[in-house]
């Protein structure tokens, strides 16, 4: 049995292959362009064939945040998330979860590829955006612009912040 345990966490240790997923997860049947058609569209933005959507941190009073948020890549090309910039923090790196020495953490990565017509979720566990060295607190229900960059340029859009236990995006102010 401590084989198999030990076997188990070196596999979280080893470096994954990131894969962008045909899906949405929980939300297969989530059509975006229907649905977010005739909202103002601060959480929703577009460029080079590329869609970000429902960027969000969790509350937070500490020096980081870890932003997650729905890539789509409706480009013809596979394209590559590198990190991105915002007012809010000195640095923005792209981080994947791992394991080590049995403590959660997140570590930084390389560019991480999505190939054309596929979505890519940066999400809780899995991997983020960590905004580094914040300027300040940030509460329930506020909002900042970043920009998440791409290998193809960038896309800017506003993020919200949901509570401080949040484990997704709660759609608050719009509909789905």
């Amino acid at each position: 049995m401590r084989a198999f345990l030990l076997l188990l966490s070196l596999l979280f240790l080893m470096p994954q292959p990131v894969v962008a997923s045909d899906t949405h997860g929980a939300t297969k049947e989530h059509d975006h362009e229907e649905q977010h058609a005739d909202e103002d569209g601060d959480h929703k933005a577009s460029a080079h064939g590329v869609t970000a959507l429902h960027a969000w941190i969790r509350a937070t009073s500490g020096e980081d945040a870890l932003l997650f948020v729905e890539i789509e890549n409706g480009s013809d090309q596979d394209i590559r998330i590198v990190g991105g910039e915002t007012a809010i923090a000195d640095s923005v790196e792209l981080v994947g979860f791992r394991m080590k020495d049995g403590e959660a953490g997140y570590a930084p990565l390389q560019p991480v590829p999505v190939k054309p017509g596929k979505e890519l979720m940066l999400e809780p566990n899995g991997l983020a955006l960590r905004l580094n060295g914040l300027t300040r607190s940030f509460g329930k229900g506020e909002e900042f612009e970043i920009e998440i960059e791409f290998d193809v340029g960038h896309v800017e859009l506003h993020a919200q912040v949901e509570p401080a236990d949040a484990t997704r995006h709660s759609h608050a102010g719009h509909q789905h």
